[in-house]
């Protein structure tokens, strides 16, 4: 699971490659090549194996895993091709020479040859510096002339500097923001939850709370029926009839508590049979904007916290007391809402004994 600092460490990709005066960056280069083991193709041998560095490397692995295209993310404007290598990185308005022409690339003598090595700018004409094992000849030699044509079109300016931009995103500056990396996260760690329900996200609970409701909707978490459909075989002593809704509606106490939960609040009898409905059910309540998602989020750690609880219970062999889960409901939901949602009048003492009372709030 990408974690928030993730974001942060994927901010040292941008630094690396845009403050190549920094000393950092050129200790970086000394020890793990021209893009610092970035995991360019063709680079593994500078891929980093200790230390912090190989933490920041191993963040464009975790961001990948969510189809993110983080790394292709980066893109370089030539100058006087300096600091931009030849084969590995993406300038050329499509993807990275070494994936586009791989027939050439295994010609390459020095795969790790740097844009001037190869090209030159002499007023309007453009020389080039090619240092193969053999000749080009047949596919490969079409490759070269392919090759050629896209150099010839190519606009750069041989007395600037080398530049990058980052694609990602609507960001019209063209620089990396960690908020907007967080959010292309996010969206693929959510998904699409509209169709699901219209008020999903709520930034009232923690983002691993919104991460837990949207895999169990999804059918997602680890249970019985879930891993049967994937043809995971469990040890025969887990419960039999193991599905989302069964673990964190019917199972024998978490009904007990989503019954204690809906009298704590003054709302009657539970009644739901499915977690759809225990989401969908604050449709029939009167509530301001935010009594809604004080009352959506109160239910939504009310299942995460039966989801854990259920967890040491089968798995540790802890106790699974009603009373003692209500109050920790009531604790952690009150602490998450009144720091999160930034409401000054939330009092610890109305929330214990009328929780109702905040379905007005404004």
């Amino acid at each position: 699971m990408v974690k928030r600092h993730h974001f942060l460490l994927g901010k040292w990709w941008w630094r690396f490659k845009t403050e190549t005066e920094s000393l950092w960056v050129k200790v970086i280069r000394s020890i793990h090549g021209l893009s610092g083991g970035l995991l360019l193709e063709g680079e593994s041998h500078h891929r980093p194996t200790i230390g912090s560095w190989r933490n920041i490397v191993l963040t464009g692995d975790s961001i990948e895993d969510l189809h993110v295209p983080f790394k292709s993310s980066f893109v370089k404007t030539i100058g006087d091709g300096g600091t931009t290598s030849f084969w590995h990185e993406q300038w050329s308005g499509g993807g990275k020479l070494s994936s586009m022409f791989p027939r050439l690339f295994m010609l390459e003598r020095y795969k790790d040859a740097i844009f001037k090595d190869r090209v030159q700018k002499l007023g309007s004409s453009l020389t080039f510096s090619w240092n193969w094992s053999r000749e080009p000849s047949g596919h490969t030699k079409g490759e070269l002339d392919h090759i050629i044509d896209l150099l010839q079109n190519l606009s750069f300016d041989s007395n600037g500097a080398d530049n990058w931009s980052w694609s990602l995103g609507s960001n019209s500056s063209s620089l990396f923001k960690v908020d907007v990396l967080s959010s292309a996260i996010d969206a693929k760690l959510l998904g699409n939850v509209s169709s699901i329900h219209p008020t999903f996200h709520n930034n009232f609970v923690p983002k691993k709370i919104e991460i837990f409701m949207w895999r169990a909707l999804k059918k997602r978490l680890q249970v019985r029926v879930e891993l049967d459909k994937r043809g995971i075989d469990l040890d025969n002593s887990l419960p039999h009839i193991e599905s989302v809704d069964h673990s964190i509606i019917f199972f024998k106490y978490a009904l007990e508590i989503w019954e204690r939960l809906f009298r704590w609040w003054g709302l009657g009898s539970f009644s739901s049979y499915s977690l759809i409905e225990i989401i969908n059910e604050d449709s029939n309540i009167s509530a301001s904007t935010h009594g809604s998602k004080i009352w959506q989020a109160t239910k939504w750690v009310c299942a995460y916290i039966i989801w854990k609880n259920r967890n040491n219970k089968t798995f540790k062999r802890k106790c699974f007391i009603g009373p003692v889960t209500l109050s920790e409901i009531q604790v952690m939901s009150f602490e998450w809402i009144s720091k999160r949602s930034k409401l000054k009048n939330l009092d610890w003492l109305v929330w214990l004994t009328n929780p109702s009372h905040y379905l007005s709030i404004v």
